[in-house]
């Protein structure tokens, strides 16, 4: 029930997420890309691939890349968008949890923002660990604890306005925010080295009017319709207070198999 709940929500967002949420992560896309080194000649998994941001930036590099993610529609636009893009080897629906692929498989799993959504975080980390080979290296990132994160700050104001919460256990995407939470997990997956650092990122929204509609997507569902227009002028004002670029905390993570 809970990974349902992920894949509608994901899948929802998909028809604003390429125009709203990736101009918001590309600092943390190039932060991941970054760390991730050279990526000529390996077999690299992008793990929850959204609309294939990652890829474009990986495939170019000489990887080999397979993009996966649990929602049919960011596979549908990863499909169109990836289309001809050097590298990019295929993009499927497919669940972190039980991935559909065999051992052993990949040289590097790149995790851009997505692992903290998978609602079984446990099975997640050890399905990576079994498709990458013996010295291969997942490189993630995650975000930071709910006080480190100017959008759950943002968010929490049209939140207010909801008349029901998301099903319990439902993951939120400050889920891995604790470092010693996050360690302890890889550890258990069986991951040696772990390298972890912290940095603060900003979320270039485009402009409010971009940022209100990533909070809708999150919180809408939840929100009476005679109650959205007042959501809407009261998160206005919070993202005015803030102020844009918002500024999240997150986790920054290179783990060898």
């Amino acid at each position: 029930m809970r990974t349902a709940t992920v894949r509608a929500l994901w899948d929802d967002v998909a028809s604003i997420y390429q125009d709203v949420m990736v101009p918001a992560l590309r600092e943390p896309h190039l932060a991941i890309r970054a760390l991730a080194g050279d990526v000529g000649g390996l077999d690299v998994l992008d793990l929850g691939c959204g609309t294939g941001a990652m890829s474009e930036l990986l495939g170019p590099g000489g990887a080999r890349v397979t993009a996966v993610d649990l929602a049919p529609h960011m596979v549908a636009v990863a499909r169109e968008r990836l289309a001809g893009v050097p590298g990019v080897m295929g993009v499927e629906v497919m669940d972190a949890q039980a991935l559909d692929l065999p051992d052993s498989s990949f040289d590097l799993v790149v995790a851009a923002l997505s692992l903290m959504f998978c609602p079984d975080h446990a099975a997640a980390f050890a399905e990576v660990h079994r498709v990458l080979r013996p010295g291969g290296r997942l490189v993630m990132a995650c975000w930071g604890t709910p006080d480190q994160c100017e959008s759950v700050t943002v968010g929490r104001v049209a939140a207010r306005f909801a008349d029901r919460r998301p099903p319990e256990g439902t993951p939120s995407g400050q889920a891995l925010g604790d470092p010693d939470h996050l360690h302890a997990l890889l550890k258990g997956a069986g991951f040696g080295p772990i390298d972890m650092t912290s940095r603060r990122m900003r979320l270039r929204y485009p402009g409010p009017n971009a940022m209100w509609a990533a909070v809708r997507h999150v919180h809408g569902e939840y929100i009476p319709a005679d109650r959205l227009e007042n959501a809407r002028v009261a998160t206005m004002a919070e993202i005015a207070r803030v102020g844009l670029p918002l500024r999240n905390t997150g986790w920054l993570v290179t783990a060898t198999a």
